[in-house]
């Protein structure tokens, strides 16, 4: 298959998968699907970095499905906008849950593939 359509493949099927997460109720102001998709995503692109998926599943699966499933843009403005309306507490929260919870889904999947090793 052209590596275009593996990529658009799997985007649509990542976004599908984000839009269905972000339905998720805010935790004490917290946007929860933004927060999980990217720990989710993190955890999901450390498996395919630790552990490459050869070819066309990487190309599917990196690129497309974790592209169109991870939010990065969409947790940057909710935070603007928490810092904007003087939210502070829940702005620096919502930074602390997605970076220290990607960088720890990174980790988890680096140990699960050691682990496998």
């Amino acid at each position: 298959m052209e590596p275009v359509l593996l990529v658009g493949l799997g985007g649509a099927l990542g976004s599908v998968l984000r839009f269905e997460c972000s339905k998720l109720q805010p935790v004490r102001g917290i946007p929860a699907g933004t927060a999980l998709v990217n720990i989710l995503g993190s955890s999901a692109c450390s498996l395919l970095i630790f552990l490459p998926a050869a070819g066309d599943l990487s190309l599917f699966l990196g690129i497309g499905l974790l592209g169109g499933f991870t939010t990065f843009s969409t947790f940057c403005f909710e935070t603007f906008r928490m810092l904007e309306d003087r939210d502070y507490y829940t702005g620096i929260t919502n930074i602390l849950i997605n970076i220290a919870g990607s960088l720890a889904g990174v980790g988890l999947g680096y140990l699960l593939i050691q682990g496998m090793v």
